[in-house]
């Protein structure tokens, strides 16, 4: 139980932004909910109706006073404490339903009204209750709303076929204002602190059930077997917690009922699932487009801290371009360092990863615990070890390079990603896998699995498999940056003109004749050249295939002048004496990854040369 503990730890450190919102989340208050508003009902103190009007999408959302079963409703009766639909806040919504829908309507208003009696009567009532149980009381609401012109009815006085912000009139729910009294408190149920407290003192108050030894907070205590759902946006109706299956015993064999696998009360039940939802809906990072799998990554005393791959050194906000590999790492020095200034080193960090198994079960398929001062060490050495250069684009589109760290989602599309129009994209089932997989590297500071790596240097070998060239360049970059996470990082990010390395030296060499045969091409050609078009051949077969390469480059080298045929022909016989003698016995065999660090390196070191030399020309042209 130690994820529900640090959850019960969070909302105790928080619960002074309980009922409130920062703009993006809300702190559910204990037998509260968060709900979707569709229609909002003003009245006065005397329980007069005043106006009514539909709620615009964006505003919403509200938190509202619940009961235990009215939290996890499905199906059957169950109000909530004030706040409803329609058909439980309406006693006259009976009468403009079919025959066969009256006796269940009739029911739902009868609890609701029942309910909402009990809690005006008791010594946590509240003035906004009463009012609104005066209102009620006169069972008068659809008229009201008819009057109003906000809801129509057909020939047959029966409603016809309408929508209220979205929503047919039966899944309508209905919120109060009620005007007058202090003029100091707002008038909005939902925004009134006190009213909430007063709720939440009544229900704990009126809650008669089983009391036990409560799990997390070690008081005797009433228990619940009936968890709130609704934890995460992406998986809605996904229960956390639950024992109800009392037919096919899922607990046989190991205990007879479900209080023997934990007692867990009310309140820490509330308190848990609450900050769960609140951490969820403000900092939870969703991975899948459809079946989605949500990431929380906190400190339980609501200290701020990075996700597991935020890209910490992002160049958006940033005046200066990092293109070294020291001005990078000073930058995410400086970066990290703000957070530690933040930070104890015995802060714990909690990390969490949900995912439903069904549609009404949610499961915990990631989860750790790690102080400040681990967490911050592994953030650093994942990103100081896997980074590489990038190509970026200012806001009018010109292009840059920079070195960044790829977050796991970049890494795993290039790796098993496919063109999807603009996109590079990956199934939701597989991103979602992979990702955590990336993710359990990053916080448990673990090597990187070689079947991830192998599957990008397969990409990044495979050129004329994206049509669009963007896409290769961010494969084969991201791809380069794994390769140096999987050497440790002790990767030169500048052409090593010494390395002897077998697959490094054939990388340079496919790096040099595609550089001269693109020189030599016509300025207009947009066709790839002969070794982009051999790269896979290459590094099965990199000796017999540089033949190939090299007898198709000699066309080329003709077309140029003098002068830069010499220049790549130096390049090539210099690379070539740089093979070292055991490995011109067996010059054929496969390239490892790292032939893609030479040809990335000496193409990167070529061009810059070029542009290097092109800006000399330049200037030597204008001071004559």
């Amino acid at each position: 139980m130690s994820w529900m503990n640090m959850l019960y730890q969070t909302y105790e450190h928080n619960k002074q932004f309980a009922g409130t919102t920062d703009g993006t989340a809300m702190l559910s208050v204990i037998a509260h909910m968060t709900a979707n508003s569709h229609l909002e009902i003003t009245i006065n103190e005397a329980g007069e109706f005043l106006s009514a009007s539909p709620v615009e999408k964006e505003d919403g959302r509200i938190l509202i006073p619940v009961t235990e079963a009215s939290a996890s409703r499905s199906s059957g009766v169950a109000p909530h404490a004030l706040n409803d639909m329609l058909p439980y806040i309406a006693g006259d919504y009976i009468s403009h339903v079919p025959e066969e829908q009256r006796e269940k309507t009739g029911k739902k208003f009868q609890a609701y009204i029942k309910n909402l009696y009990l809690w005006k009567k008791s010594e946590f009532s509240h003035p906004k209750v009463r009012a609104i149980y005066k209102y009620i009381s006169k069972e008068n609401v659809i008229q009201d709303l008819i009057t109003y012109r906000i809801i129509e009815l057909d020939e047959n006085n029966l409603f016809k076929n309408e929508k209220i912000s979205g929503q047919f009139y039966d899944k309508v729910m209905v919120r109060f204002r009620v005007a007058g009294g202090n003029p100091t408190a707002p008038k909005a149920t939902w925004k009134d602190t006190t009213l909430m407290e007063c709720y939440t003192q009544y229900y704990l108050s009126v809650q008669s059930g089983k009391k036990n030894i409560c799990f997390i907070t070690g008081n005797n205590s009433v228990i619940t077997n009936n968890h709130p759902k609704g934890i995460v946006a992406a998986n809605y109706g996904a229960k956390l917690v639950s024992a109800n299956d009392t037919t096919n015993f899922t607990f046989r064999g190991r205990f007879t009922d479900a209080d023997e696998a934990c007692t867990v009360s009310y309140e820490a039940s509330q308190k848990s699932h609450n900050a769960l939802s609140w951490l969820a809906e403000k900092q939870g990072v969703l991975i899948g487009m459809k079946d989605k799998r949500t990431y929380i990554c906190w400190n339980p005393k609501g200290k701020n801290i990075p996700f597991m791959d935020d890209p910490l050194c992002d160049e958006d906000d940033k005046e200066e371009i990092t293109d070294t590999e020291e001005g990078y790492k000073k930058k995410l020095a400086m970066a990290l360092q703000g957070y530690k200034n933040q930070l104890d080193d015995n802060d714990d960090i909690v990390i969490i990863g949900l995912d439903a198994a069904t549609t009404g079960r949610l499961s915990i398929v990631c989860y750790d615990e790690l102080k400040s001062s681990t967490f911050l060490s592994h953030l650093k050495d994942w990103n100081e070890t896997c980074n590489w250069y990038f190509t970026k684009f200012t806001k009018d589109k010109r292009p840059y390079q920079t070195i960044y760290t790829p977050t796991a989602k970049q890494i795993i599309r290039c790796a098993y990603g496919t063109e999807q129009g603009q996109f590079l994209d990956v199934g939701d089932k597989l991103l979602k896998e992979q990702v955590q997989r990336i993710y359990y590297c990053i916080i448990e500071k673990m090597a990187l699995p070689k079947d991830i790596v192998h599957a990008l240097m397969c990409r990044a070998s495979d050129p004329q498999a994206y049509k669009i060239k963007s896409h290769y360049e961010t494969v084969l970059s991201t791809a380069c940056a794994l390769i140096k996470k999987s050497k440790g990082g002790s990767v030169l990010m500048v052409l090593d003109e010494k390395n002897t390395d077998r697959s490094y030296l054939f990388g340079r060499l496919l790096a040099v004749a595609e550089v001269a045969e693109k020189n030599a091409m016509e300025a207009n050609a947009d066709r790839p050249t002969n070794a982009t078009r051999m790269q896979t051949a290459f590094v099965n077969r990199p000796f017999s295939t540089w033949n190939n390469i090299n007898n198709a480059l000699n066309p080329y080298l003709q077309r140029l002048s003098v002068g830069s045929r010499e220049y790549y022909e130096k390049w090539i016989q210099d690379i070539m004496c740089r093979f070292k003698e055991e490995d011109l016995k067996d010059m054929n065999r496969n390239l490892k990854p790292e032939y893609l660090l030479g040809y990335y390196l000496q193409r990167k070191a070529l061009y810059t040369k070029k542009e290097k030399k092109e800006v000399v020309n330049t200037s030597e042209n204008a001071q004559s």
